[in-house]
């Protein structure tokens, strides 16, 4: 008995040992045996080898390129859990054509220190569920080295063979992959790969001057650049763990290629052969909180030596001061934009104040044409800096926010530019480029964050802040609402939370409620557009403002509730707008209001729209006209509508809002083509300062008339006097030039009487709002003109404007 218990426990105990070693215990429950092809307990010795080259093939037997071989381990402590580390590299590179065509090699000088850069660092990294890879390298890995390993770690990896496409991480991120399995046991794979087809490639052009007539700032090379992969894995039979691996990379510039296979191109070559297989005893693995994944990422390239920025631009100041170096400009010029674009924020930073100082004209042409995002930021801090107009400031900072395909660094840069400095400048080009890189990327970063946090913090109190920067700040909410909301939900509430009070001004009431027009009408934001558009006491652009936003995606409920409302409501204006509005929705064609005109008609079953009043200079009223056509042999259709608002209240006769907006829908997408608005109050006393008794107009009118008596034709005198009604008694031998600058002054003197227009207008193009215009900037423009003016004649001012 006690040689057979015995003889159990050691064949316990090694069934044990073997179920380890199978990866039978894994601990891992993502972990999946089928799709990875190495054994746990074991180490993997490979000889890599990569090849890149670059040429004209088909033409003249040239080409650069560079290979390196390095020993490769691949020890598997755990199952799914690997240690990747890399020794004896030899770096080479080319420098020469033998004459059979083959590029000959050479060592490199700096090859000893790229072997010790790529063995200081292993890579830790797992397999999950058999398709998501995590590294877990050092922090202190460089960039580079680390690409280099994950295109080794992407190489090693087999997709399931049993998939037509894989969904497996490489270094460009999730691609399409066509997948076929040799006759031999399905012990050899081939994947085939169009890079184009992978979420995480996106080639760049180099950083250009912004203001170059033929530019490509940052614009992707995807469809200039024909790329693709070919991989052929040769397994081991039983384990299934690769034994031979090649890869093949080739990008072609199509521009310049003869039958999509000879031209401009780019070739990456990877060799694997397994030389030898080994048990180990290590069961240990680190992960670790630093994170990332197998997609290949940017090297940082800048430089952190602004000495050659220096000697260039004093250089360039001895060419421009000689007459004999004089030839020389251009070349120096181009030399000093080089050189800036290989600077980081940390070197150009406290390099501009230099520069500046040494020649500020050099500098800020420099630093335009620069493109890089380091180099935006600097003309931004120098913009800071206090010693430049504020118009030009805003200029070029508008300018900056339209630019396309924003990165992170440009959006900091307007971030810190509209915490600075709260203009309408700066927060519109914020705006514009948070749209442009959501739009491009569909990722929240920090950038955008901060900016959804400082946004929140401008109108926190329910915005009963600063008026006019409140206003602003929900003008540009207004702009960027949908990405706002993707990075901060708890914005659309500090919105909503001034929708409801009644403490700040009607216009910042108004402008929260038009600031939700790109965020998501939940039920919340619909109950509170409903009240305010029930409520009797609010002014009529406010409730006219929540009613237009309500109506661009209503339930069933609220469109009943409108209705209720709109048959017991006292306020004529209210009354005639909402029904002309529904009137018009109700006999549109255009496509995107059918299904809005299927809800409409239930909910008037039970009740009839409102007679409406058709006096357009009385009455406040909304203009609708579609038109859809079909496209011939296309099955689709084209459809336009232009649409209109006139909105008065009872405290005058001028319309406080007019509204002009036109769209076009085009193979059922629709575009809003071009939108302008104005709104204001308090134009009648204007009105009456231009064109009434004693006005602008008919002073200037009837002094023209009087300087211009008996230099004309007395005919072509008398018909003008009778037909402006004026009298020739009263002759005036006054100057006409001081008579008329004594009217401007008049008149802008009572412009700016408590009694002068507070008006507004914007426009928006494509669907992307350009910015709005207050009366008060024409106030400003009239001042600087009118002081011009005096200053050219040498008159003296008899107003203090």
């Amino acid at each position: 008995m006690g040689s057979r218990t015995l003889l159990l426990l050691v064949l316990f105990a090694s069934s044990c040992i073997l179920a380890q070693e199978d990866g039978t215990e894994s601990q891992n429950p993502s972990c999946s045996r089928d799709a990875i092809k190495f054994r746990h307990l074991r180490k993997y010795t490979y000889n890599y080898e990569t090849t890149t080259s670059s040429g004209v093939s088909g033409t003249a037997d040239s080409q650069s390129g560079t290979k390196f071989n390095c020993k490769v381990e691949l020890e598997v402590p755990q199952p799914c859990n690997f240690i990747l580390r890399i020794k004896q590299c030899t770096l080479r590179e080319v420098y020469g054509v033998s004459s059979e065509g083959k590029a000959l090699y050479k060592k490199a000088k700096n090859s000893e220190d790229f072997s010790t850069a790529m063995s200081k660092y292993e890579v830790n990294f797992s397999v999950q569920d058999g398709k998501q890879v995590i590294l877990y390298p050092k922090e202190e890995e460089p960039v580079n080295t680390l690409n280099i390993k994950r295109g080794i770690i992407s190489a090693l990896l087999v997709p399931d063979d049993t998939q037509e496409t894989s969904g497996m991480d490489t270094v460009y991120g999730k691609c399409k992959s066509e997948i076929s399995v040799g006759k031999k046991g399905g012990s050899e794979v081939t994947v085939s790969t169009n890079l184009k087809t992978c979420d995480q490639f996106t080639p760049n052009r180099d950083y250009v001057s912004p203001v170059a007539l033929f530019k490509g700032l940052n614009i992707p090379l995807s469809t200039l650049v024909s790329s693709s992969q070919s991989c052929q894995y040769t397994l081991e039979t039983k384990r299934r763990h690769v034994t031979e691996a090649s890869c093949t990379e080739t990008h072609l510039f199509l521009p310049f290629s003869h039958k999509n296979q000879y031209g401009m191109m780019a070739k990456v070559t990877q060799t694997l052969k397994l030389e030898d297989s080994s048990k180990t005893n290590n069961r240990e693995f680190a992960d670790s909180k630093f994170v990332k994944g197998l997609a290949l990422e940017a090297a940082e390239s800048s430089s952190s030596n602004g000495d050659a920025v220096l000697e260039n631009l004093m250089e360039l100041q001895k060419a421009s001061s000689s007459s004999e170096l004089n030839q020389q400009r251009a070349n120096r010029f181009h030399k000093l934009v080089s050189a800036l674009r290989t600077l980081n924020n940390e070197t150009l930073g406290p390099l501009v104040p230099k520069l500046m100082q040494l020649s500020s004209p050099i500098t800020l042409q420099a630093l335009t044409q620069c493109g890089t995002p380091e180099c935006f930021g600097a003309i931004l801090q120098v913009l800071r800096s206090g010693d430049v107009s504020p118009v030009l400031s805003d200029t070029v900072t508008y300018a900056l926010g339209l630019l396309p395909s924003p990165c992170t660094k440009r959006l900091r840069e307007l971030l810190n530019m509209a915490q600075y400095t709260q203009s309408r400048a700066s927060f519109y080009a914020l705006s514009h480029a948070v749209n442009n890189f959501y739009e491009d990327r569909s990722i929240i970063t920090a950038e955008l964050r901060d900016t959804a946090d400082f946004m929140s913090s401008l109108i926190d109190n329910e915005c009963t802040g600063d008026q006019d920067k409140t206003f602003l700040t929900l003008k540009a909410i207004g702009i960027m609402g949908n990405v706002l909301e993707a990075a901060n939900p708890q914005i659309k509430s500090s919105v909503l939370k001034c929708v409801r009070s009644q403490a700040p001004s009607y216009d910042v009431q108004k402008a929260a409620i038009q600031a939700l027009r790109k965020m998501s009408i939940t039920d919340e934001a619909r109950s509170a557009l409903v009240q305010v558009f029930q409520d009797g006491n609010s002014p009529v652009q406010k409730r006219l403002a929540a009613y237009l936003i309500l109506m661009k995606n209503p339930s069933q409920s609220d469109l009943r509730r409108v209705v209720r409302t709109l048959n017991k409501d006292d306020n004529e204006q209210v009354k005639n707008f909402v029904a002309s509005h529904l009137v018009n929705i109700q006999n549109s064609q255009a496509p995107e209001m059918q299904e809005l005109k299927g809800k409409l008609d239930e909910a008037l079953k039970s009740s009839g729209v409102p007679a409406i009043v058709s006096d357009f200079t009385k009455v406040s009223k909304n203009y609708q006209i579609s038109k859809t056509v079909d496209i011939p042999g296309s099955g689709e259709n084209l459809g336009a509508k232009v649409e209109g608002n006139i909105i008065y209240d009872f405290t005058g006769y001028m319309p406080r809002e007019v509204m002009l907006e036109t769209t076009l829908n085009v193979f059922g997408q629709s575009v809003d083509m071009f939108e302008i608005g104005v709104e204001g109050k308090g134009f009648e006393p204007t009105l009456d300062a231009l064109f009434g008794k004693d006005g602008f107009f008919p002073d200037c009118t009837t002094k023209a008339l009087y300087w211009m008596d008996g230099k004309v034709p007395d005919k072509v005198t008398e018909v003008l006097y009778k037909w402006f009604g004026v009298s020739r008694q009263d002759e005036q031998n006054q100057d006409l030039k001081k008579a008329v600058l004594y009217s401007m002054e008049k008149l802008i003197k009572e412009m700016r009487s408590s009694d002068a227009p507070e008006a507004k207008a914007y426009l928006a193009i494509l669907g992307k709002e350009l910015g709005y215009f207050k009366f008060g900037d024409l106030k400003t423009l009239g001042n600087v003109m009118l002081k011009s003016f005096q200053s050219t004649q040498n008159l003296p001012a008899k107003v203090d404007i």
